[in-house]
């Protein structure tokens, strides 16, 4: 029987935590999304490896033969030629294995290519995309030079010293632009086999010579980053880290590595992901009864950035048995910044079990005009470009959804909404049905910069490609400045992060986690008639509408939901790109998922607004709820 092996996504697991890589191989209970083909779709990397692929035409797909493994398929493949490009090309050294994306051998130099979707600039960039001014590696690119760093070394074992192996990256260049029309179009899925985890393969169907004349990929020699990640000393660098990961896999020991308790542990996936008493609790095992406590230390409004940048001051708290956010001593949040005031009111409020509202609470919401737009956008960034003449990853903007009120006493609350679902560069209209939903009349109302941003994107789009009218981009403008500077948009994220806070909230300040706070609370939202649709209960729980959000039949025996932004991302890269995107029945689920999700963002916005407005405007809490803080301090 063959020894285990580490991987090299064992092997990135095992870098950011080693216990984590002992509880995934047990099976430990865990909240990670498990979906490997979203997130095959996610990002537009199939795309990157179909061009990457295509531009090596020559590539043979390393497939085994009966009985045969892998690594001796790669083998057999490698030595029967002095030129090869491989694709998936398996080896194993020293306890390790490695699939690379592509192997390209001439002669004795054999280039290791692994593709990212991945932008740089090699205009802004230049001369090297992966350091900084310091000539230090950029922290960002780090985990995908780890991950290069790790094949390299088990490339260079498995082949010897005879060969000189140059480490690349292949990712986006967003300095190039493409002449090829709609050159997504020319990219084909193809069902796979259990080889490849029951993922597809995606195929360039257009012309490889001249794909090789006018492409956006860069192959970038990272052999120096390689090189020093690989000889940075023990406990840290990547040849001590693999070999004591493969030695533990192999001797079945990688419980006794050592726990490293801190702030990386705060979105760890085996915390409360454990949902019955006996389920095992990874998050448990390292923390032992520093576990317990709830709310807990870890759900500190930026407790990176406890005691100083890093978080510092988390180890000292438990150096003292404190893992209890209500327990933190005020004194330790240090100077009178932003986030120590955020966090100052999140352990107040936690402590006496009260939503805190600020003073600026009131004048912030006061000075709003109508009519209210609360509006929310949904965008992806593909990789490849959408016309000639465009660069990789400019974003587009797929959906958006719009409630109105036309004053603050309304009766009526209006809905509009609008989506893409085919395969088309959609932007200008998507401004132009903003326009009719939104008028010259009043603001737009978000929780976010995010449709700010976009906006400024695609009015800069409509003015560089002339893609639509002039007064689109003329009229979108004032939208793109916030309302405190004379523009129309009002960022609610801001007024809540600034002056509101519910100690059901944790550290999260999304609309998500606000609502949900707000939800299991004020039972008056529950009767509203705009939003008593969304009330459901799990026996004696109040659920929050994102939880009662229903799943949609796909026709298929299967049902959907999403709920959240990636999940809508990845839901409209599976309807328009992937695998049933010609299934007008699953096409038609998918839209209906992502209606429904983008419409509870926006009344989402009108709840919390509905909440906080009940008491500010009535001026039944003056001053905020300071008051009650001043006999805690």
């Amino acid at each position: 029987m063959a020894s285990p092996m580490l991987s090299k996504s064992a092997f990135k697991r095992g870098l950011e935590c080693p216990r984590k890589l002992a509880y995934q191989r047990e099976r430990y209970p865990s909240s990670a999304a498990d979906n490997p083909y979203l997130e095959f779709l996610a990002d537009g990397g199939f795309m990157v490896e179909a061009i990457a692929r295509a531009l090596h035409p020559r590539g043979i797909q390393v497939d085994s033969a009966p009985g045969e493994s892998a690594a001796q398929a790669t083998r057999r493949l490698f030595d029967s030629s002095a030129e090869a490009d491989l694709f998936e090309a398996a080896f194993e050294h020293d306890g390790c294995s490695a699939r690379i994306d592509i192997l390209s051998r001439r002669g004795s130099t054999v280039d290791l290519i692994e593709i990212k979707a991945k932008s740089f600039s090699s205009k802004d960039d230049h001369p090297n995309p992966f350091r900084g001014s310091r000539q230090g590696i950029i922290a960002e690119w780090k985990p995908y030079l780890e991950d290069l760093a790790f094949q390299a070394r088990v490339l260079r074992g498995a082949l010897g010293p005879q060969f000189l192996v140059r480490p690349k990256l292949c990712i986006v260049d967003k300095a190039r632009t493409c002449n090829d029309e709609s050159i997504f179009s020319k990219i084909e899925l193809i069902p796979e086999s259990a080889e490849r985890f029951g993922l597809p393969r995606a195929r360039y169907l257009g012309d490889p010579a001249a794909l090789a004349q006018d492409h956006f990929l860069g192959f970038v020699d990272a052999s120096a980053e390689v090189e020093e990640l690989l000889a940075q000393p023990a406990p840290d660098g990547v040849e001590a880290t693999a070999l004591r990961l493969a030695q533990a896999v192999q001797a079945g020991s990688l419980r006794a590595l050592p726990i490293v308790r801190g702030v990386h542990c705060r979105n760890c996936e085996f915390r409360n992901a454990a949902t019955r008493p006996d389920e095992k609790d990874g998050f448990r095992e390292c923390w032992g009864a520093l576990a317990d406590a709830s709310p807990h230390v870890l759900d500190l409004f930026r407790i990176d950035l406890l005691g100083g940048k890093g978080g510092a001051g988390l180890g000292s708290l438990l150096d003292r048995g404190v893992s209890g956010l209500r327990d933190i001593p005020l004194e330790i949040l240090g100077k009178d910044s932003v986030t120590a005031r955020r966090q100052r009111e999140q352990i107040l409020s936690v402590r006496s079990g009260k939503e805190w509202r600020g003073p600026g609470l009131a004048p912030a919401l006061a000075e709003l005009r109508p009519p209210y737009h609360f509006v929310d956008f949904e965008t992806s960034r593909m990789a490849v470009p959408y016309h000639a003449r465009m660069h990789p990853y400019e974003q587009v903007a797929f959906q958006f959804s719009c409630h109105t009120l036309a004053d603050r006493g309304s009766a009526t609350l209006p809905h509009r909404e609008w989506i893409n679902d085919r395969d088309r560069w959609p932007n200008v209209e998507f401004a132009e049905a903003l326009r009719t939903a939104i008028g010259n009349d009043g603001q737009m109302l978000v929780w976010s910069d995010h449709e700010r941003s976009a906006l400024r994107e695609i009015m800069e789009q409509i003015r560089k490609y002339g893609k639509g009218p002039k007064d689109l981009a003329d009229w979108i403008e004032p939208l793109t400045i916030p309302h405190d500077k004379g523009g129309r948009t009002v960022d609610l994220y801001d007024i809540c992060r600034l002056h509101y806070f519910h100690p059901a909230m944790g550290s999260k300040t999304s609309i998500k986690a606000v609502l949900k706070a707000i939800w299991q609370e004020n039972d008056s939202l529950h009767a509203h008639p705009w939003f008593t649709g969304y009330l459901r209960r799990d026996g004696d729980k109040v659920m929050s509408p994102y939880e009662a959000l229903p799943a949609i039949d796909l026709g298929d025996g299967g049902s959907t939901v999403v709920r959240d932004g990636t999940g809508a991302m990845r839901a409209y890269q599976d309807m328009v790109y992937g695998l049933r995107r010609t299934d007008e029945h699953y096409r038609s689920a998918c839209r209906k998922v992502l209606l429904q999700y983008c419409k509870l963002d926006t009344l989402a916005m009108v709840m919390v607004w509905v909440h906080w407005m009940r008491q500010e405007l009535n001026h039944t809490n003056p001053g905020g709820n300071h008051a009650r803080h001043a006999d805690q301090e």
